[in-house]
This record gives C-alpha cells, structure tokens and sequence, in this order.
C-alpha cells in the first residue's frame, strides 16, 4: 500500500513549477510578439511613460507648494507631504513600466524579458496601493468603530 499525504514517514509530493519564462540559455531566441500586438503594447508603453511624467511634475508641484506654504506659514501639511511622495514614487514607476513597455515594441529577441520588467515595476507599484488601501481600510474601519461607540 502506498504512503498516503501527511502519513509518519512520508514525504510530500513535489512542488510542480511554472516553467522559466525567462530563458536559461542567454543565447536562446525569446517569444517575438507580431506587428499589432507590438503596437498594442507600445501605445499602452507610451501612454504610461507620460502618465508617470506628469504624476512626477504634479509631485513636483506639490514640493513647490509645500516649501510656500512652509516659508509662509511655518507649518507643514503632512497630508501633502503624503500626497507628494505618491505622486513622485507612483510616477517614477509608471514610467519605467511604460518604458519597458515601449522597449517590447522597439526590440527584437527580447520582448518577453522586457515584459517582465515591466511588471516587475507594476508588481511594486501595485503592492505599495495594497499596503496603502489596506492601512487606510484599517483606520477607516477604527474611525467608524469609534464613531459609533462614541455616539
């Protein structure tokens, strides 16, 4: 009779893996996407790359704001400080996902290494929303606790 899972002395089965997308062999040919995919992807490449520009100018702007308001006043808005850094850290991302982006409909032979760039820089932009969203779920959900207790 064969060990059952989680029997004494038996051992787990072995984890399957998705294969490499990336390839082992640097000399290897990777995955060339055709004409209207690559004109898919470099019209999101450029869109995105400008977005991150302007979400960096805006970010910009809030710095220029913030240092006004700071010569003006003597205080700072910590909400705008906030906002500030967003926008600059969510810009610089965006463009540089967006370049990648680009660079999957400029290059050849190396679309899907590119790719991958360029969701690694939306995998990071998008776990810094997740922490974000989640904290403020947190502390929306503590305000309404508190609000309702409260009276």
């Amino acid at each position: 009779m064969a060990p059952i899972f989680g029997d004494v002395g038996s051992k787990p089965p072995p984890p399957s893996l998705p294969p490499d997308p990336i390839p082992s062999n640097p000399g290897a040919r990777e995955h060339e996407f055709g004409g209207g995919e690559s004109a898919i992807i470099g019209g999101l490449g450029s869109k995105m790359t400008r977005v991150g520009l302007f979400m960096v100018g805006i970010g910009l702007c809030f710095v220029i704001s913030t240092i006004q308001r700071w010569s003006r006043f003597h205080e700072m808005d910590v909400g705008l400080i906030f906002l500030t850094l967003l926008f600059i850290i969510f810009g610089i991302w965006t463009h540089r996902a967006g370049r990648e982006f680009r660079n999957v409909s400029a290059s050849r032979g190396r679309d899907v290494s590119h790719l991958l760039a360029a969701m690694t820089s939306l995998l990071k932009l998008y776990t810094v929303v997740y922490v974000i969203f989640f904290v403020a779920l947190i502390f929306a959900l503590i305000q309404l606790a508190a609000e309702n207790i409260g009276g």
